[in-house]
């Protein structure tokens, strides 16, 4: 009995709490909770009401709802690191107004609840670090009144104000290192606030642009100012007519280039407002800004509008649709002009890249026979550009190699038998990088020099060795003649010698 006594005494006196405390965490007397790697889906509920320090650092919490923390209004030190967050309520940080460290860094977090931040009076660290934000506050909202340290490396961010950085009154620390910046008008601010801030920048030499092309890698605070420009959108749609059957598919490309990359929107003949956000099914925006229409309907005749716009500017186009039944009146259905069929479906693949071609091969799906039939049609684009080149290729043609590509460049290539392709008649490929090209020519030079004077020794070296085999030959030769010569010159003196000798004896 004394024995378990001293034990519970021993328990109370390294201040653990076996009583009040969650399942599969310790909890102390002086407020720190830990439940670390604990494959933990949520905050566990019951956490003592006295907490001040919680850790719940790497386990697989995907999300902190509003009343997550309503009763720890003592919490000053939060650790969420390592978990799978990829919402966190602004009403959840705002049950926590003492919380001074919040360590959220290893999470998938796209986007964070700034708008409360400047009511957390307390906060001095805020670690954001390996997320997956690509968007910051604007210079509007207010500041952080007790922020010292900041930490938003290795996120998608593109652009940061200056002034959300400059308005920060007590900031010492701020890491944004490893972030995929965009070196255009956009950055300016940011720019100038490099060049004059004192707050401490650490890993400065991996703040680098991550576009437009001709900047990318550079390191930002080495790039002029006058070298961040913008350009306004400019557009092309193809085709800009169109006759399709009622039922089928089309697809109107709208190749909107600008910087930074406009958001595009089309307007539909009946006057809706559509974009890659909407949630249409049947009439839908495309990644690369074009229009979707499956199946087409008779009431989808009209003029469509692709609008793009960016900081700089707005652009528009226009195309018009002719929508076509099958007139069946004669007996035999047939179209009433020239119309766009679809295509059978075909599974595209590249087979071989380099940083100035590209070998596409491709095999239809189905043998459905089209209204009127096309030869494969090959039509390819450089993403980000309005110019498409399109080849013909005769029936049976099932591959075909695209030559004069630019290097480091992503196409958008489509086979199709119809005027225009479907969106599963398409893909997208990279090309190498000319610097890759040229090592691989390099190292094949290289290889290629090896075996060469590998070839060109050992052909010295067998005719070295038989030279000297034949050689150490003729040298043995010489020996044993010599030898030879020297035997018959000595057996007459040692005969002599011997008969003197005896003759002397007797």
């Amino acid at each position: 009995m004394w024995v378990c006594v001293v034990l519970f005494l021993s328990v109370l006196s390294t201040g653990h709490w076996a009583i009040g405390c969650p399942d599969k965490c310790i909890c102390w007397r002086d407020g720190h909770v830990s439940c670390v790697d604990q494959r933990l889906r949520g905050v566990p509920p019951g956490l003592p009401p006295t907490t001040v320090n919680l850790d719940l650092s790497w386990n697989s919490i995907a999300g902190i709802p509003a009343r997550t923390f309503e009763n720890l209004t003592q919490l000053r030190y939060l650790y969420l690191q390592g978990n799978e967050i990829s919402h966190i309520s602004g009403d959840a940080l705002m049950t926590i107004p003492s919380i001074q460290e919040l360590w959220l860094s290893e999470n998938q977090l796209q986007e964070f609840p700034w708008e409360v931040v400047p009511r957390l009076s307390s906060l001095l660290r805020l670690d954001l670090q390996n997320n997956r934000l690509s968007h910051l506050p604007s210079d509007n909202l207010p500041p952080f009144p007790a922020l010292t340290w900041i930490n938003l490396a290795y996120n998608e961010i593109a652009t940061i104000e200056g002034g959300f950085l400059a308005s920060q009154p007590v900031l010492e620390t701020a890491a944004v290192h490893n972030n995929p910046f965009s070196c255009n008008c956009s950055l300016q601010s940011f720019r100038e606030w490099l060049d004059a801030t004192k707050v401490s920048v650490p890993n400065n030499a991996d703040i680098v642009c991550a576009g437009p092309r001709h900047l990318r890698g550079r390191n930002v605070m080495a790039v002029p100012l006058s070298a961040l420009t913008c350009r306004p959108p400019t557009i092309t749609i193809y085709p800009t007519n169109i006759n399709v059957l009622v039922g089928h598919t089309t697809v109107i490309l709208c190749n909107a280039t600008g910087d930074p990359d406009p958001d595009v929107e089309w307007i539909l003949p009946m006057g809706a407002v559509i974009s890659a956000a909407s949630k249409t099914r049947r009439i839908r925006v495309l990644p690369d800004g074009g229009l979707l229409l499956s199946p087409v309907r008779q009431t989808d005749a009209g003029t469509y509008m692709c609008i793009a716009t960016n900081q700089e500017g707005r652009a528009n186009a226009t195309a018009s649709m002719n929508v076509t039944r099958l007139d069946c009146s004669t007996g035999e259905c047939r179209p009433s002009g020239p119309i766009l069929t679809d295509s059978v479906p075909v599974r595209i693949f590249v087979t071989s890249v380099t940083s100035t071609s590209a070998l596409i091969q491709w095999f239809p799906l189905a043998d459905e026979p089209l209204v009127l039939p096309l030869p494969y049609r090959v039509l390819y684009y450089r993403v980000g550009e309005s110019l498409q080149q399109t080849a013909v290729l005769k029936q049976g043609v099932s591959l075909y190699k695209i030559k004069n590509l630019k290097p480091s460049s992503r196409y958008s290539v489509c086979v199709t038998q119809s005027i225009m392709p479907q969106d599963d008649h398409c893909m997208e490929f990279r090309t190498e990088d000319a610097e890759l090209t040229h090592t691989y020519i390099t190292i094949g030079y290289t290889l290629g020099s090896v075996v060469l004077l590998l070839v060109i020794a050992t052909i010295v070296y067998c005719y070295m060795r038989c030279y000297r085999r034949k050689r150490r030959a003729m040298v043995q030769r010489s020996l044993n003649a010599v030898n030879l010569s020297n035997n018959h010159a000595t057996i007459p003196r040692a005969e002599n010698g011997m008969a003197v000798h005896m003759n002397g004896h007797g």
